[in-house]
């Protein structure tokens, strides 16, 4: 699971009437005595359990969610916000808005955890407010196994890494095709009911020849889907294919 903790600068220096005042440093909060890792590993699966008790299709939730949580000084979480690139300053992040179904999940999740915040405290003990970013990957393919009894699988697996490598093989992506190219390519398609994939929309990606071969790529998976069923009917699926193609050039 890909994680990653955004931590606040607490080193900075105040002039206040001809007297320089030196910030204390401030230890971040901790659960249940963990590392905040802890939390965000049971919270990203709490979520995957909303989401399967709620049976939300997996292709209504974001793959990423990032979050501040404010914590105050009883350790109690005070407020919740959704980070994304609309955001400014230090809630800004590289990811799109998440989806009004992601919103309603996290949110459940966060009011379902048990255990206990202990606050973040200065050097000298006092226990201070404290803005907590995180950022998550949720379990949208356990999610896809558990709601679906009958789910979109690709070469007889749910797809998910193994998609996305499949993509990345035929793409002819090096360094020396593309010098200086590299970042996030998210391509929305259908796998209609009878296995055929259609193109939807280019969500987001650096390069338009990266994007064509990308595509080149989706579009000759078609034959290896089997299509999510219903009831046992085959229903029109929608899938977004991620990738984060990094350009290294010292290769």
């Amino acid at each position: 699971m890909k994680i990653k903790v955004l931590h606040i600068v607490v080193l900075y220096c105040l002039t206040l009437g001809g007297t320089r005042v030196f910030a204390q440093h401030v230890t971040p909060p901790r659960f249940d005595g963990a590392v905040v890792k802890v939390y965000m590993a049971r919270l990203a699966a709490m979520a995957g359990d909303v989401a399967v008790e709620e049976r939300i299709p997996a292709d209504s939730l974001s793959a990423e969610v990032a979050v501040a949580l404010r914590i105050d000084t009883l350790g109690r979480i005070v407020e919740l916000r959704f980070l994304d690139n609309t955001c400014e300053g230090r809630d800004r992040v590289d990811l799109e808005p998440v989806t009004p179904r992601t919103r309603q999940v996290v949110e459940r999740a966060v009011g379902r955890m048990t255990g206990t915040w202990s606050p973040a405290r200065r050097a000298d003990g006092l226990a201070v407010n404290y803005v907590q970013r995180l950022w998550f990957r949720l379990p949208l393919q356990r999610i896809e196994e558990q709601v679906n009894p009958d789910p979109l699988l690709f070469m007889g697996e749910v797809p998910g890494e193994n998609f996305f490598r499949w993509v990345a093989d035929r793409t002819g992506y090096h360094s020396y095709r593309f010098p200086t190219t590299g970042g996030r390519v998210h391509i929305r398609f259908y796998v209609e009911a009878d296995g055929r994939v259609t193109i939807d929309k280019v969500l987001r990606s650096p390069d338009e020849r990266l994007t064509k071969r990308v595509i080149r790529a989706i579009r000759s998976s078609e034959g290896k889907w089997t299509p999510r069923k219903v009831d046992g009917v085959p229903q029109r699926t929608a899938y977004t294919f991620r990738g984060n193609f990094i350009n290294d050039t010292s290769n």
